[in-house]
């Protein structure tokens, strides 16, 4: 039986049969606004992650991100170019479930700047960050990555 290694939402590797994998495209958000990021808490694990998630059979990409963001939010977004994409294999501890993820990063500008509370059962608190002020270790998945991007940007509005 073939099995996939992965990490699971506390960042421990675990090792899973294959036939527990559910393929799942997801698209998330770069909401940056005057060198501010929206960003959620995990409620698992207490780590920072961007407003977005799994896209529903029949739904468009920019369709599904705009619904998340507002979902998890409460804001409405302009979706800009896609910025980043990884394939990743993740274990859910909480719901005893496994993701054979596409994960696709967009840049967004808000239409609006006042967060709500979000209605998401996995995320809280979302609220703007100072991006120089994010840290690596507090980004809960693929943080190399996404901290990585988030630099590159903090750089670029520097520059400007």
């Amino acid at each position: 039986m073939k099995r996939i290694r992965c990490k699971n939402n506390l960042g421990q590797i675990v090792e899973l049969p294959v036939e527990k994998f559910i393929f799942r495209p997801s698209v998330y958000g770069v909401v940056i606004d005057n060198k501010k990021v929206v960003l959620l808490k995990n409620k698992s694990n207490g780590k920072f992650w961007f407003p977005g998630g799994g896209i529903e059979l029949g739904e468009r990409i920019e369709d599904a991100l705009k619904r998340e963001i507002l979902e998890e939010t409460g804001l409405n977004i302009k979706v800009g170019e896609m910025i980043f994409f990884k394939e990743n294999f993740f274990y859910y501890q909480p719901l005893d479930e496994a993701y054979h993820a596409f994960l696709f990063f967009f840049i967004c500008k808000p239409n609006n700047k006042k967060i709500g509370k979000s209605t998401d059962f996995e995320s809280k608190n979302p609220q703007w960050i100072k991006i120089m002020d994010v840290k690596e270790e507090q980004i809960s998945d693929l943080a190399s990555d996404l901290y990585k991007l988030l630099r590159k940007f903090d750089s670029k509005l520097k520059t400007k």
